[in-house]
């Protein structure tokens, strides 16, 4: 995977990220790893990894138009966070709030699997 991806950016092949995409144990909480991944092992920027995983993915995706960014008129689920992801893509990990078709979720509660958690984590 890293290989593939680091030579799909060196070939101008644009790279995306998602929930469905290529890392193995990653689950709809935990997508906070792919991007640090990405930052950590590809060696992208924390603001591109957000950036393929967001305007970018939806740009590919066609919908553009719906979602991807925050802009009038558009779709904006999002989340909180109290750190900076810009200075730490760990710091998606605590998810505070969750904003998600009109509706807020405060401190949302994920069952999490503490085995794979803690052997995922060994590669931070």
């Amino acid at each position: 995977i890293i290989d593939c991806a680091k030579q799909a950016l060196e070939n101008d092949i644009p790279v995306v990220l998602g929930n469905d995409v290529g890392c193995p144990w990653v689950s709809q909480y935990d997508f906070w790893r792919e991007l640090y991944y990405f930052h950590k092992y590809i060696g992208v920027s924390n603001r591109f990894a957000l950036y393929t995983a967001t305007s970018l993915a939806s740009k590919y995706a066609g919908l553009e138009n719906i979602t991807g960014s925050i802009d009038v008129g558009k779709d904006a689920d999002m989340i909180v966070v109290s750190e900076n992801p810009l200075d730490d893509l760990k710091a998606l990990r605590y998810v505070e709030k969750v904003f998600t078709r009109g509706k807020l979720i405060d401190y949302p509660k994920v069952k999490i699997n503490k085995t794979v958690e803690t052997e995922l984590d060994k590669y931070l």
